[in-house]
């Protein structure tokens, strides 16, 4: 077991419509590496009860970045997600920097750059985490370059990855999407037994490039396809076996073909707000929030797909809307939405905005750090904000001073 404990300056300030002066803070950090413990203290506090006020504690005006795990190896932490039946415990997807080597079945020297894992951090919200690392025995399919999971309710979760097929790398076919797990510790990243291809329990295959995910309701999931610049609502519907292959009761529907903009190596995270049936995105190349109707559209043609689905249709006239418009905010990355707001990451500038369902900014919050470092974020049941670094692979906590 390993734990050190360092600091380093950083500038971080908050105010209720734009940046303001600078605080000069220090982030400490807490690193607990493979050992276990339990926090000191679990308990949540009374959740605010506006949604200003949800801003203001997760965005506090004096604020330390805390990092609860810094890889040993070179990663990128890309998102991060709070299981929800478990509510100190976090997972955080990590993935290698691209090795512009080739992953072909004839020179596969690139292909070991491609696997992603997981950071599985119990006792998120206390003082003392435990850490565990944990990647599935076909990671190099499953969890290709991750850039985005998502909690259901149910136990499950979903993650996608940005790659344009998930075998050999010149193969033609574009054969990438969502993947289904368990998050049972007795399932998940555990040593595959005979037969079983990893440890997933479901995978669907219509969206490359997949640049984030959300949960809407079972196992109904959101992605963005950065391929062509859409949004794809699967419905795993029932999971298969352990490392099984049946895949043929799913359904794909898409939403807003040519409405959106990947920025290669940047996560386009999005948000479900399931009281209200809306769908936030991050549209990163476009530089701004949209919001979707999620019982909007009509049917019409089939798309293309391969894994023998039943539904696999185009979803026309789906309500689209600018929730942020270009100009707040440079390279939207992160996003998630708590008790009315939602919190956006901005990859460029190393912000983090709040904003009202209305679109309204409630609260900015400087992190300090470079450009680039931004991507994921969560709001933990202790109301404070989580977030990963791209560059670095660190992951935060944003304590109040």
């Amino acid at each position: 077991m390993e734990r050190g404990l360092y600091s380093r300056p950083a500038a971080l300030h908050a105010s209720g419509v734009r940046p303001r002066t600078a605080l000069a803070l220090v982030i400490s950090s807490i690193l607990w590496l493979g050992c276990s413990s339990e926090a000191l203290d679990q308990r949540p506090p009374d959740a605010p009860a506006t949604p200003a006020a949800t801003a203001a504690r997760a965005l506090p005006d004096a604020a330390t970045l805390t990092v609860l795990h810094a890889p040993t190896t070179r990663r990128s932490a890309t998102a991060l997600a709070f299981n929800e039946e478990i509510e100190d415990e976090l997972w955080v997807t990590l993935r290698q920097f691209p090795s512009g080597l080739p992953c072909t079945e004839a020179a596969s020297t690139g292909c070991g750059a491609l696997p992603g894992e997981v950071v599985w951090v119990s006792g998120a919200t206390g003082e003392e985490p435990s850490i565990e690392l944990r990647r599935d025995g076909n990671a190099w399919h499953f969890m290709r370059r991750p850039t985005s999971i998502a909690f259901g309710q149910n136990g499950n979760l979903a993650t996608c990855g940005e790659s344009r097929t998930d075998n050999y790398e010149d193969e033609l076919i574009d054969y990438a999407g969502p993947v289904l797990w368990a998050s049972d510790p007795e399932i998940f990243g555990v040593e595959p037994e005979a037969g079983q291809n990893g440890t997933h329990i479901d995978m669907l295959h219509s969206t490359p490039f997949c640049m984030g995910i959300a949960h809407e309701a079972d196992n109904v999931y959101w992605t963005f396809n950065g391929q062509i610049g859409a949004l794809d609502r699967y419905d795993f519907n029932e999971p298969h076996v352990i490392g099984g292959e049946d895949h043929t009761d799913g359904e794909v529907r898409r939403y807003a073909e040519g409405e959106l903009a990947r920025v290669p190596e940047v996560p386009s995270h999005l948000a479900m707000d399931r009281g209200r049936r809306v769908l936030y995105v991050a549209d990163t190349g476009n530089g701004r929030v949209i919001e979707l109707d999620a019982d909007s559209g009509v049917p019409g043609e089939d798309v293309l797909e391969y894994d023998g689905l039943s539904v696999h249709v185009a979803m026309n006239d789906a309500e689209l809307a600018e929730l942020v418009p270009p100009g707040t905010l440079e390279r939207p990355s992160g996003l998630t939405f708590r008790s009315g707001v939602l919190f956006v990451t901005d990859n460029e500038t190393s912000l983090i905005h709040a904003f009202d369902v209305s679109g309204e900014l409630l609260k900015t919050l400087d992190t300090g750090l470079p450009a680039g470092s931004l991507g994921g974020i969560a709001i933990g049941p202790d109301h404070r904000a989580y977030l990963g670094d791209l560059r670095t692979g660190e992951v935060y906590r944003v304590d109040a001073e």
